[in-house]
């Protein structure tokens, strides 16, 4: 096998980092099924007053007015559409996958991709994003693991002595082991980021399969 020239590697090993600046632990069996759980994202409970009736006259290009979603509707359209969408890219990409149903046993074999929302506070820690709580800068945790008989290990731990009252999001510390990447989200045109950052995961996966077992090492 012939080596890249260092140019090429060092640009290689560049862009992998700026994907993922932890350790990439990679499933080392090529998969049947590659399954999609639902990524977590908690929503705040808020009081929200009931929206008035906009008059007939006020409407412009609507039967109905629109109805602002609460924050348990938002949570669960943005997870639903992260399922979606990485379903689809790997679909589209010939790979069989289907989608894990919350509280599902895990199956015995093929590839899990699973993650977190998470957001930034202003301390630069990593939290639990939590919806409907107030502005917030989110990003994605995302990780891909070989099913076996153990459980994957955790995305992440809560470091309970860190909280603040203020904020709802416990503070959380990545698990450098399963990290498969970090992926920045902004809250302008949110769900076209989900659905960019649920091609970059596939990405991701499309790119484990192709270089397959004899290019993966053991690492869990």
């Amino acid at each position: 096998m012939k080596r890249l020239p260092q140019v090429t590697f060092g640009l290689f090993l560049l862009a992998l980092l700026a994907v993922s600046p932890s350790a990439i632990a990679a499933p080392v069996t090529t998969p049947t099924v590659v399954y999609v759980s639902d990524f977590e994202l908690k929503a705040a409970h808020v009081q929200q007053s009931v929206p008035k009736p906009i008059p007939r006259s006020e409407r412009v290009g609507y039967d109905r007015p629109q109805i602002p979603l609460t924050p348990e509707q938002r949570a669960r359209h943005l997870v639903d559409l992260m399922s979606r969408s990485l379903l689809d890219d790997l679909h589209q990409a010939g790979i069989q996958a289907q989608r894990l149903p919350p509280d599902a046993p895990l199956p015995s074999s093929g590839w899990l991709v699973r993650g977190a929302f998470l957001e930034v506070d202003a301390d630069g820690r990593l939290r639990q994003a939590v919806i409907g709580a107030g502005p917030t800068q989110l990003q994605v945790v995302a990780a891909v693991d070989q099913l076996r008989a153990a459980a994957p290990q955790p995305l992440y731990t809560i470091d309970r002595t860190a909280q603040s009252g203020k904020l709802a999001g416990a503070v959380v510390t990545l698990n450098p082991s399963t990290a498969l990447g970090r992926f920045v989200l902004t809250w302008l045109d949110l769900d076209r980021n989900v659905k960019d950052t649920a091609a970059d995961i596939a990405d991701q996966v499309k790119m484990r399969i192709a270089v397959g077992p004899s290019g993966q090492s053991e690492t869990r």
